[in-house]
């Protein structure tokens, strides 16, 4: 398993479209196995989860950086017969939790369009807290 922080300019910092892109919408769902969101008051309702971010994350007007955290996490192909959908959902929970996640929003897919299997997580870096912004640090 390799992770990697996707950066994104402030300008171009966009969770509507990572999540789309995320749950594959644009093309029905061709690479995309599974999508879920995570810590959002709607629970399982993927759509208005993003809105309910992108509420969140404009309530934070002092900002001038990122507000998303995008992680992609790839495995290796022996790895995808083990991977089951609860899998990835711990996975992911784990990531949250040692990156200071776990209370975030977030919206999380799996992807087979490459050689590896892999999974996008995009985090808000904003959380219900007004204001509040909190990324990992660069290390």
């Amino acid at each position: 398993m390799i992770s990697k922080h996707v950066h994104c300019h402030p300008e171009h910092d966009n969770y509507d479209r990572l999540a789309n892109y995320i749950a594959d919408a644009n093309h029905k769902g061709e690479k995309c196995l599974a999508s879920w969101c995570a810590g959002c008051w709607s629970e399982d309702d993927y759509a208005t989860g993003i809105l309910e971010v992108e509420a969140v994350q404009d309530l934070n007007t002092r900002s001038t950086k990122e507000k998303t955290y995008h992680l992609l996490v790839s495995f290796r192909p022996e790895d995808e017969a083990k991977l089951t959908p609860e899998a990835f959902k711990a996975i992911e929970e784990r990531f949250a939790a040692v990156l200071g996640y776990s209370e975030h929003q977030r919206h999380c897919g799996i992807h087979k369009n490459t050689n590896n299997i892999h999974m996008h997580i995009a985090y808000a870096g904003c959380d219900r807290c007004p204001g509040c912004r909190r990324l990992p640090r660069s290390r």
